[in-house]
């Protein structure tokens, strides 16, 4: 885990330090400081599922806004039409509308942030189901590439921030626009002098507040980066893998630096955001008692000369709050649509990324398949840009032919393309030419839920859910039965282990089955893969030594496993090459020879070698 702390803060995994990391996040703000419509047009689409109650937030908006200057001119009418003319009657009346008012728009105001809440809470909803869906559909190299904590955070951090959209930057729009427009309609309707003098301190208001919103969308760009180095890393140091690294190479207190800083920086972001304007209060404090003042002088100056009534300078000062507030928000909800459309962008940069495996169209009858693979000149390359216009390929023209039923056996030194290889037939990745083909139907046809049914893999490193072992079982075939899982783990050789387990098939096994051990999560693995039954077979068989006892569990159920089924098999165990109806020697992702063991072991130089230094006797 690298102690980098330059390039934390710009985005996990752009690989983007130092000042090479200033400049991109320098682009990324420039970005921000124009509106992109094409973004804005997504978004409004995320909402037409709610538009029936958009619509009513609306309705209830504008009702509110009424409400909301209602206080003012009933106020007018107290003092001018109640207590100067001495008309208790119509004081009484009037106040009590004035309360019932008050009583309705608050009521209508908790409807409308109910209504609100749940548009916001629905549209966020369906994105973090979107993104999730989306990772779904990715191949095992795209998360190969990716920082696991920096994904998390796009869908709970980044999606969680645009609540802030719905609920105040949407919302706040338009009830800001309707309160100006009421209070201003009901302002120049008392005097439009009084109206002109209320207006010209408006840009008082206005230029220092988008000012202010800039600035402070500039800083919520940065701590949503560092919001999501800190998830990146609390992933990883908090993951059993993670934190047992940690703790092998002493790396507990750098670890705790890295944190304490990255911490720091967040901290000290939010509270540069949240003192932000401080001097912009002041101002508006200021502008605050001006306006008031300003009203006073020259309405008193009108209502001595008999111009006007008293009751319009009490509704004005009133309603003055009424519009300097809303005018004030009005004039940051262009800056906060710029940094929610800095939100979104993250958001439909995951959303917008085309899965390297498409899906298709076929699929095979149950109990249908044979089990014949075939691969005609297959290529691979891991780089999806080839650089100085030369593809270095993992896998180079390979052609390979497994029969039903029989078992193939994978050798060569490390980095040869074995497991590559293994992870064509499922359609983990695709090549970049050939074709795969099962029982006669080319792959790249058929539905992967289709083809992958067919097909159960026993990896190097079985992983295994923080869940029971029961659950971690119901993986394979949700509808097996806990005689199903019995007799598989039976076949598998981990039954009597698991019996013995505190709560027998119960048992929590722990992050990544942490609480076996390797060669019992080995077995775990084959029973899980004995439950789903498939017709094909991928092995990748572990390399750790394992003691001759558990070394003969896991060839017992390897055995059983293989029985009747088409098999790919990496081998790394002189037992399992004897045993296997055919020997594929890869080197450098060519398939160098082919043949039995004895056949290679007198024809082939590699071979011999590998089997004469790597494989270990049974």
């Amino acid at each position: 885990m690298s102690m980098d702390f330059r390039g934390l803060g710009f985005g996990a995994g752009s690989g983007n330090t130092g000042s090479g990391g200033k400049r991109w996040q320098l682009r990324e703000l420039a970005k921000n400081e124009h509106l992109d419509w094409s973004i804005i047009k997504r978004v409004v689409k995320a909402f037409i599922p709610y538009w029936p109650k958009a619509i009513l937030v609306t309705i209830i908006i504008f009702i509110t806004a009424i409400g909301g200057v209602l206080p003012a001119w009933l106020t007018q009418k107290i003092i001018d039409d109640g207590i100067q003319k001495g008309q208790l009657p119509t004081v009484i009346y009037l106040t009590m509308e004035l309360i019932a008012a008050a009583v309705i728009t608050g009521l209508l105001g908790v409807w409308q942030n109910w209504l609100s809440n749940q548009i916001a809470q629905n549209v966020m909803a369906d994105y973090r189901l979107a993104l999730f869906r989306n990772l779904q559909r990715q191949t095992v190299n795209f998360f190969a590439s990716r920082q696991s904590g920096d994904l998390v955070s796009r869908i709970i951090n980044d999606v969680t921030a645009i609540q802030n959209v719905i609920t105040s930057t949407l919302v706040g729009f338009i009830s800001n626009l309707l309160t100006i427009t009421v209070t201003l309609l009901l302002m120049f309707k008392m005097n439009w002098r009084m109206s002109v003098l209320a207006v010209i301190v408006v840009p008082g208001f206005v230029i220092p507040t988008q000012k202010v919103g800039r600035i402070r969308q500039k800083i919520q760009a940065e701590i949503q980066q560092w919001l999501s180095a800190l998830t990146v890393q609390l992933s990883e140091a908090l993951g059993v893998s993670g934190a047992l690294l940690i703790r092998i190479f002493n790396r507990e207190p750098r670890e705790e630096t890295k944190f304490r800083l990255a911490n720091e920086k967040l901290r000290d972001l939010q509270i540069r955001q949240g003192l932000i304007g401080r001097w912009l209060f002041m101002w508006l404090g200021m502008f605050s008692s001006i306006g008031p003042a300003l009203l006073w002088g020259y309405g008193g100056w009108l209502v001595i000369h008999q111009e006007m009534n008293l009751g319009v300078i009490v509704a004005f000062t009133t309603l003055l709050s009424k519009l300097y507030g809303p005018l004030s928000q009005l004039a940051q909800i262009h800056v906060n649509v710029l940094s929610s459309i800095a939100l979104f962008r993250r958001i439909y940069s995951i959303l917008d990324i085309e899965p390297e495996v498409q899906d298709g169209p076929r699929t095979i009858p149950p109990n249908s398949v044979k089990g014949h693979l075939e691969l005609k000149d297959v290529s691979f390359s891991y780089q999806h840009e080839p650089k100085d216009g030369e593809t270095r390929l993992a896998l180079c023209n390979i052609n390979l032919t497994v029969e039903p039923g029989q078992t193939v056996a994978l050798v060569g030194p490390s980095g040869a393309g074995k497991t590559t290889l293994l992870n064509l037939i499922p359609r983990f990745s695709d090549p970049v030419s050939g074709c795969l083909f099962l029982d006669g139907i080319e792959c790249h046809s058929l539905s992967l839920e289709s083809l992958r049914a067919q097909m159960g893999l026993v990896p190097q490193d079985p992983f295994f859910f923080h869940d029971t072992v029961y659950h971690n079982l119901l993986l394979a075939n949700e509808n097996a039965s806990q005689e199903d899982m019995e007799t598989a783990c039976q076949a598998a050789q981990i039954h009597d282990t698991i019996a013995n387990l505190p709560q027998g098939y119960h048992t929590v096994v722990g992050e990544r089955g942490y609480r076996l051990s390797g060669g019992e999560r080995q077995r775990l693995a084959i029973a899980r893969v004995l439950l789903q039954s498939p017709r094909i077979v991928l092995l990748d068989e572990a390399t750790s030594a394992l003691d001759t006892v558990v070394e003969r569990k896991i060839q017992d159920a390897l055995a059983f496993l293989l029985k009747g089924r088409t098999a790919i098999v990496i081998a790394h165990r002189l037992s399992t090459i004897l045993a296997a109806d055919k020997i594929i020697v890869l080197d450098k992702g060519e398939i160098i020879a082919s043949g039995t063991h004895q056949e290679l072991v007198e024809k082939n130089p590699l071979y011999k070698r590998l089997y004469e230094t790597q494989f270990s006797l049974p």
